[in-house]
């Protein structure tokens, strides 16, 4: 492990010596270094090599002057540089680099603060869950110690995460929390993105209002808090176009944009002219819109932002629905979910890349408990000789003991490894079913909605239209029901219980298969349990629709005694579970249930087949 991290550190230092060494003043001082780090700073929402450049200017500098604190905040500024600008799977290695400047120059103290930048990049690439596992431990160790900045980051994070995962009262109460702290130890810039995601979780006017009003004289205050202002008016904007105050939505709008431009924030810049464009729209001044969406583009493929891209296509699709070009309105609309897909492409590819730098992480740190391992054997032979010759039997008992040590941790480690891996199947496999659902409903929906357009403005007078655009509807409605039931919306915010009745009803509905559910569960379970278990009787009443050949299916879900009862029975033929289990989607229900650490019971012959799941609850929750 230090090998490792001794080998990122001299490859940051190696990247240090492109500079000039003439450009370095011959006196470093620690206010040269600290000037550095503020430029850095400066440039974080402005230009990220900019922010690269001044943050290993610091770092050579505090490397000079033997400052280790003042190094260790120049990869910090970086780390957030790069979790802003997406260069995840860097910021995650410099995570590491600082891990190890910490340990080798004994900065303890400062090791919450790097594990709070090391959750916060598992946030933002996706991975919410092991992102609050690393942030809560956090929580645990500083006890009662957080009203410092550390805890004004710290529970900001958990309260987002809490919020993306719909425990809005958890999350709502970590803000506040983030939010007392941070006003008490004077942190003002941090003030304006608690407020800002605390307006969010409201559903009143007069709530939002007045806390728009609070951030507003939090800019009144700070007239550095630039970038903060720009998000400030964009957001008062929105909300004055949404209560029909188009005067006051164009006033926040426009000063935005100046802010924006004068301050070189490019990808707020193109947004920014997007929705500008869209108030256009309301108004009807179709030229305008027109001529700030020819803005928003340039910029948002310049800084290669393919969600952003996609956003501005959409909306130069609304504006040829606006003005009845229905051709280009289509033709743009296709670009939109063509770069929409790219996107998601890009985000998968990331993912994929972040989880191999992990994987390949653990792997060294396996190795080198194995090399470890291998040289403490060699050692027990030599000291064993020694031992028989000085009758030392003690220290053949150290490093016999020290051996098996090392072996119970190469073991926990594979076993840890083994469940990493458990997960990462089952999180890969839910994230393609939302991926395709997603892809159903924005990709194939948009595409018959588009094309209901071209029907109704060239094909009205044609004496099968009627028969024609209900074929379409149908289509789109079974499209629509598909992705549903492959990413019900009622699964999150109805619950396990009311989604599974949906899918039951929309299946009977169809009169493929005659559909009964029994259940007595009327609560609420967790994120996982519910997720999990919805899959779990998604894909039995699937097998059973694609092979049992028979006409009803039953399902039960019952809660007894702290453990979920799961059976899925249909009255089709038989089938020998020897030979089944090489199949898919039986192989996935057997690994999902493995992961919940429960058991499976299958029961087959000629005329019906069961399937009965246990789930412990208090292991899952």
């Amino acid at each position: 492990m230090k090998n490792r991290h001794a080998i990122m550190v001299i490859s940051i230092l190696c990247l240090f010596a492109l500079i000039p060494a003439d450009s370095l003043v011959s006196q470093i001082s620690h206010d040269d270094t600290n000037s550095a780090i503020k430029k850095a700073a400066y440039y974080i929402n402005r230009n990220p090599d900019s922010v690269k450049y001044f943050c290993r200017q610091a770092s050579l500098k505090a490397i000079k002057i033997n400052d280790y604190d003042l190094l260790l905040e120049a990869v910090l500024v970086e780390i957030k540089s790069d979790i802003k600008s997406g260069k995840l799977i860097n910021a995650r290695s410099l995570c590491d680099s600082a891990t190890y400047i910490i340990k080798k120059h004994e900065l303890n103290y400062r090791q919450n603060e790097v594990m709070i930048y090391l959750g916060n990049v598992y946030y933002v690439m996706g991975f919410g869950s092991e992102a609050l596992g690393i942030l809560l431990n956090v929580e645990r160790k500083l006890g009662s110690e957080y009203m410092n900045r550390d805890g004004v980051d710290l529970f900001y994070y958990i309260g987002m995460i809490y919020i993306d995962l719909g425990e809005f009262e958890k999350g709502t109460a970590y803000l506040n929390k983030s939010l007392e702290i941070a006003k008490a130890v004077g942190q003002q810039s941090d003030i304006f993105p608690i407020y800002m995601n605390l307006i969010e979780t409201f559903d009143d006017i007069d709530s939002i209002q007045l806390y728009l009003e609070y951030t507003d004289s939090l800019m009144l205050n700070n007239p550095r808090l630039l970038y903060e202002k720009t998000a400030l008016r964009n957001y008062q904007a929105m909300v004055s176009k949404a209560l029909g105050d188009l005067k006051a939505s164009k006033h926040y709008y426009l000063e935005a944009i100046i802010i924006a431009d004068k301050n070189s924030f490019k990808e707020f810049l193109s947004t920014l002219y997007n929705n500008y464009a869209y108030l256009m729209l309301a108004e009807k001044k179709f030229d305008s819109a027109k001529i700030y969406l020819d803005r928003a583009l340039p910029i948002s493929i310049e800084i290669n932002n393919l969600e952003l891209e996609s956003i501005i296509y959409d909306s130069y699709s609304d504006y040829y629905d606006s003005i009845q070009d229905y051709k280009n309105a289509f033709r743009l609309v296709n670009l939109s979910i063509e770069k929409d897909q790219q996107y998601r492409e890009q985000q998968k590819v990331k993912q994929s890349l972040y989880l191999s730098v992990i994987f390949e992480t653990e792997q060294k740190e396996t190795e080198l408990l194995q090399q470890e391992n291998e040289i403490s054997k060699l050692w027990i032979y030599i000291l064993s000789i020694l031992a028989i010759l000085v009758l030392a039997i003690g220290f053949i008992a150290y490093f016999i003991q020290k051996a098996s040590l090392n072996k119970s941790r190469l073991e926990s480690l594979k076993k840890g490894k083994s469940l990493e891996i458990a997960n990462a199947i089952i999180q890969g496999q839910d994230n393609e079913r939302k991926r395709l659902a997603m892809d159903l409903h924005d990709g194939i929906g948009a595409r018959l909605g588009a094309l209901r357009l071209i029907v109704d403005g060239f094909f009205n007078k044609n004496e099968k239209f009627n028969e024609v655009t209900t074929s379409i509807s149908e289509i789109h409605q079974n499209v629509r029901d598909l992705s549903h039931r492959m990413l019900p919306s009622q699964l999150e915010s109805l619950g396990l219980t009311k989604a599974v009745k949906n899918l039951v009803a929309s299946i009977d509905k169809s009169g493929k298969f005659s559909m009964q559910f029994e259940t007595n569960i009327d609560h609420r379970l967790s994120e996982k349990l519910e997720v999990n278990i919805y899959f779990l009787i998604y894909e039995l009443i699937n097998n059973a629709m694609k092979h049992s050949k028979g006409n009803t299916i039953f399902v039960q879900m019952y809660d007894e005694q702290n453990t979920i009862f799961l059976s899925v029975e249909d009255d089709g033929q038989g089938f020998n579970y020897n030979e089944a289990t090489a199949g898919m989607g039986l192989k996935n229900i057997v690994t999902r249930v493995k992961y919940l650490e429960g058991s499976i019971n299958i029961e087959s012959n000629d005329s019906a087949t069961l399937v009965v799941i246990e789930i412990p609850i208090q292991t899952n929750d």
